[in-house]
C-alpha cells in the first residue's frame, strides 16, 4: 500500500519555473530568447499554467448530439469544390467524390447551369451543399429556388449554405449596399422553411487570403457583421433572424495552435455579439465552415503545401469547424491526384488520428485557453476603435480597411523575400524542381478589391525573373 507521504511534493508555481529557466539561460534575456510574437503583438509564452487562466476552462460543443446511433461524438463535413462546365461529367465527379470520402459539395455557379443534371442521383438529405455565386447573386438564388421547386425538396432534405452576403458585392464590383441588404432580406424570407440551410454567410476568410493576420480577420469580420445587422434592422430583420440565417466562413493558416485558438475565439465572440444584441444563442447553433489557407500555399514546392494542408485541417477540426474545406493548390485546375490527396486528409484524421472521438480535444489546455483570452481581448479593443471611427462600412468606403490588409500582406511577403521568415521547401531546404508553375500570374487589384494571394508571391516573382 502506498503511503500518503509519497505525494507530498513541494508546491511550485509558474514564477518558480521561470526562475529555473532564467538560471539555465545563464544571463540571456528571457523574453528575447523564449517569447514569440505573432499577428502583430500576440505573445506566445514558452510555458503556461493554471495561473494564466482568468476563469475556469470549459469544453465547447460544436454541434447537437447526433440522432443516428453508432456515430462518433464529433462530426464534421468534408467539403470538395466543383466548377461545373460539362454538367454530365461534373455529376459523375460529384458522385465519385461522395462515394470516396466527401460528404459536402461546394458548387461554384454562374446561375445558368442545370442543377437537376449536376446533382442527379445525389441524396441531399445526407450531405451538405454550399453554393458560391460566380455572377449576380440574385441569379444563383433563383436557380437554387427553381431546383428546390422542380424536385419538391422538403426542408429536412436540404442542408448547407449560400456563400454570399450583402458585403460580398462590395469587394467584387461597384454596387449598392442597400440593394444587397434588400436581396438578403428577401432570401431570408424565401428560405425560412429550411432550418438547416443558411441563405447567407459571413466570410472572414477573404481577409486571411488577402494577407490579414488573425486578429485583423476577427475584428474586421465582426465589424462587418455589426454593419449588416444594423442595416437589416431597417428591413424588419431582427438579430435573432440573422443568426438563424447566417453561416460563417473562416480559414485556418499555418500556425497550428494560434489558428485553433482563433477559431474558438471567433465562436465565443459571435455568441457574445448576439448576447449584446439581446439574443441568447448556443455555441452549437453556429455553423462554421473552415477552409485551408491559400495564403500559405507556394508555387515553389508542391509537396510542402500538402504538409501545410494537413495541420491546417487539424486547426480547423480542433478549432470547431462544422465543415472542413481542404483546398488544393490552384483549386480550379488541380490534378486528379491533388484532388484525391486533399479529399483524403479529413478521413485520415478521423480514421487514423481519431480526432472525432472527443467533442473538444483542445479543452483544458492552459496554452490554448490563454491564447483565446488574449485574442478576445485584442479583437474587442480593435473592434471598439473601428466602431469609434464610424464603423466597418465607413472604413471600407474610405479604403482604410484595404490599406490595413495590404500593409500587413506586404510586410509578410517582404519577410519571406528577405529570408527573415522561413518556409520549408520554399526559402529553406528548397525544392530542387524550382517553381511548380512557370506562368506566374500578375497580381492586380482594383481599389475596392481584396484578392487572394500568397505569402511567398514576391519570392516567387524574383525566382521567376531569374529563370
Amino acid at each position: 500500500m502506498t503511503e500518503e507521504s509519497f505525494y507530498n511534493f513541494p508546491q511550485s508555481n509558474k514564477q518558480d519555473w521561470i526562475e529555473k529557466v532564467q538560471k539555465d539561460l545563464k544571463g540571456k534575456d528571457f523574453e528575447e530568447n523564449l517569447l514569440t510574437k505573432v499577428w502583430g503583438g500576440l505573445d506566445i509564452m514558452p510555458l503556461y499554467s493554471a495561473e494564466d487562466l482568468g476563469s475556469p476552462s470549459y469544453s465547447f460543443r460544436y454541434h447537437e448530439k447526433t440522432k443516428l446511433p453508432g456515430l462518433p461524438p464529433r462530426i464534421w463535413n468534408n467539403v470538395v469544390s466543383f466548377f461545373p462546365k460539362d454538367e454530365k461529367k461534373s455529376n459523375q465527379e460529384i458522385i465519385y467524390s461522395l462515394n470516396n470520402g466527401a460528404d459536402a459539395i461546394a458548387l461554384h455557379l454562374s446561375g445558368e447551369e442545370n442543377l437537376n443534371q449536376i446533382l442527379k442521383g445525389v441524396m441531399t438529405e445526407f450531405i451538405h451543399l454550399y453554393f458560391i455565386p460566380l455572377g449576380p447573386p440574385k441569379q444563383l438564388y433563383e436557380q437554387v429556388l427553381e431546383w428546390i421547386k422542380s424536385l419538391q425538396i422538403k426542408p429536412s432534405m436540404l442542408r448547407g449554405a449560400v456563400l454570399w452576403s450583402p458585403t460580398s458585392e462590395l469587394f467584387q464590383r461597384e454596387s449598392d449596399f442597400s440593394e444587397s441588404i434588400k436581396l438578403g432580406a428577401e432570401m431570408i424570407e424565401q428560405f425560412s422553411p429550411f432550418r438547416e440551410f443558411f441563405p447567407m454567410t459571413l466570410d472572414i476568410a477573404k481577409y486571411a487570403e488577402s494577407g490579414a493576420n488573425g486578429i485583423q480577420q476577427l475584428y474586421l469580420g465582426l465589424g462587418e457583421m455589426i454593419e449588416m445587422m444594423d442595416s437589416f434592422v431597417s428591413k424588419a430583420v431582427s438579430p435573432a433572424m440573422l443568426f438563424d440565417n447566417f453561416a460563417f466562413h473562416a480559414s485556418a493558416g499555418e500556425l497550428l495552435f494560434p489558428e485553433t485558438s482563433k477559431l474558438k475565439a471567433f465562436r465565443l465572440l459571435l455568441v457574445e455579439l448576439a448576447s449584446n444584441m439581446g439574443q441568447k444563442i448556443s455555441f452549437e447553433s453556429l455553423h462554421l465552415i473552415v477552409s485551408t489557407s491559400t495564403f500559405s500555399n507556394s508555387l515553389i514546392d508542391k509537396n510542402s503545401n500538402l504538409v501545410r494542408k494537413t495541420y491546417e485541417t487539424m486547426s480547423a477540426i480542433l478549432g470547431g469547424c462544422n465543415s472542413v474545406w481542404v483546398k488544393p493548390l490552384n483549386e480550379k485546375t488541380a490534378s486528379e491526384l491533388e484532388k484525391r490527396i486533399a479529399r483524403n486528409i479529413s478521413p485520415i484524421l478521423k480514421e487514423e488520428s481519431f480526432l472525432d472521438k472527443v467533442m473538444d480535444p483542445a479543452a483544458g489546455s492552459f496554452y490554448i485557453e490563454s491564447l483565446i483570452n488574449e485574442i478576445k481581448h485584442k479583437v474587442l479593443s480593435h473592434l471598439e476603435l473601428l466602431e469609434d471611427e464610424g464603423g466597418w462600412l465607413k472604413n471600407f468606403n474610405s479604403r482604410k480597411i484595404h490599406q490595413l490588409v495590404r500593409s500587413e500582406r506586404r510586410k509578410v511577403q517582404e519577410l519571406f523575400l528577405e529570408g527573415e521568415c522561413i518556409k520549408v521547401g520554399v526559402n529553406k531546404y528548397e525544392s530542387k524542381n524550382g517553381l511548380i508553375s512557370r506562368n506566374l500570374e500578375d497580381f492586380e487589384e482594383t481599389e475596392f478589391e481584396l484578392k487572394p494571394t500568397r505569402a511567398t508571391y514576391l519570392l516567387e516573382r524574383k525566382k521567376f525573373e531569374n529563370i
